[in-house]
């Protein structure tokens, strides 16, 4: 008998949650409220957000199809404090956190793939403050950029890679101003880091990094 990847096991235990779809922008649970339940995500892209005090969004994570959330209320039984919302139409499938969470307890393949994706986000995390205090606005959208081209970009070859993504997307996830990042995009475009098209910006990989001081 063939043995089922993480993947299988992971979309057959959420079947036995009923679909439910989203339309872009909708949110799906807000902030201080329980969620229904872990959801898996069928099809689309969810992002996870804050309100600031002075009342700007702030991007915190964007979970991909075959994503389940929210793990950290689901696991440490702490409040809901982030909003969850449709970046794109979704689908999603919810089933009760305390079976869920069984799930997970009785699948150490599941936990261990669980854990590697909390690990990938915190690494994220973490450089995302180093170049937060920097005050460098560069760096700090050069990071975003990069970590949208290898999150959902399509990577052409070893050195490029092309998105589609808004300036203001950019700027809740980098916590600039959208005009900071307009300015900055121009300046990346002149030193030919990044090429504007219609089709998205394509992005030199390579000399993005070069720039950062990652190794390429």
């Amino acid at each position: 008998m063939k043995q089922q990847t993480v993947s299988e096991k992971i979309e057959k235990f959420f079947a036995q949650g009923a679909p439910k779809f989203y339309k872009q922008g909708e949110t799906i649970v807000f902030a201080g409220e329980e969620p229904p339940g872990v959801m898996f995500l069928v099809d689309g892209i969810v992002e996870q957000y804050d309100i600031t005090s002075e009342g700007n969004k702030l991007a915190v994570n964007m979970f991909r199809q075959g994503a389940f959330f929210p793990m950290s209320w689901a696991i440490t039984k702490s409040p809901n404090v982030y909003f969850y919302a449709a970046f794109k139409d979704v689908t999603v499938r919810t089933v009760d956190v305390g079976v869920a969470v069984q799930f997970l307890h009785d699948n150490s393949d599941v936990l261990f793939d669980l854990l590697r994706r909390v690990y990938v986000g915190a690494d994220a995390i973490q450089s995302r403050l180093v170049f937060a205090a920097s005050g460098v606005a560069s760096e700090r959208l050069i990071f975003e950029l990069i970590t949208e081209a290898y999150r959902f970009g399509q990577i052409s070859d070893d050195s490029h890679a092309i998105i589609n993504v808004k300036q203001v997307n950019l700027a809740e996830r980098s916590g600039l101003a959208r005009e900071t990042v307009g300015r900055e995009l121009h300046k990346l475009a002149c030193d030919e880091l990044i090429t504007v098209t219609r089709q998205g910006i394509i992005l030199s990989l390579d000399k993005l990094k070069t720039r950062l001081g990652l190794s390429v």
